[in-house]
């Protein structure tokens, strides 16, 4: 009788083994909500040009001066607005304007004792800003005969 359960066991683990299993699968698992996106690069460039709108003013007259709008060729970006500053020993200071104005006046009255103040402009787009203008330009006060600054010249 052990011989026959034996026998029995034997033939029901082979059937089994021989029944048919189910086909094996490849896991997927996907987020719900969830999507891809693409990313760019960009550049804003510096300003590639500075100048003065006049040779010398008046003290009274706002100092003018202009510049040309960065490339956007390529991956360049369009810029919202600039900065324009101005520092040295005649005073200092800075404004911003928005694209696509590309001329100041920075007021005459900033120039406080006799020196000169460097002039660079930066390009922003949101909170980006660009490296400084590839030039600069430098005002320099004009004094009277008693040495009070009564003007400025551009150069």
């Amino acid at each position: 009788m052990k011989r026959v359960a034996v026998a029995l066991g034997a033939v029901g683990l082979l059937l089994l083994s021989l029944t048919a299993r189910p086909a094996p699968t490849q896991a997927a698992w996907t987020r719900p909500g969830f999507s891809t996106a693409t990313a760019a690069s960009g550049v804003l460039n510096p300003v590639p040009t500075l100048s003065c709108g006049a040779a010398s003013g008046l003290l009274a007259v706002s100092i003018p001066v202009s510049w040309t709008a960065p490339p956007t060729t390529g991956n360049g970006v369009a810029p919202t607005g600039y900065l324009v500053t101005y520092s040295g020993t005649a005073g200092s200071g800075s404004t911003t304007t928005t694209a696509p104005t590309t001329s100041v006046g920075i007021p005459g009255s900033v120039l406080t004792i006799a020196g000169s103040m460097t002039v660079t402009v930066y390009a922003t787009y949101g909170n980006w800003v660009s490296p400084a203008s590839l030039q600069t330009r430098t005002i320099t006060t004009t004094l009277g005969a008693l040495g009070i600054i009564i003007g400025w010249t551009c150069g």
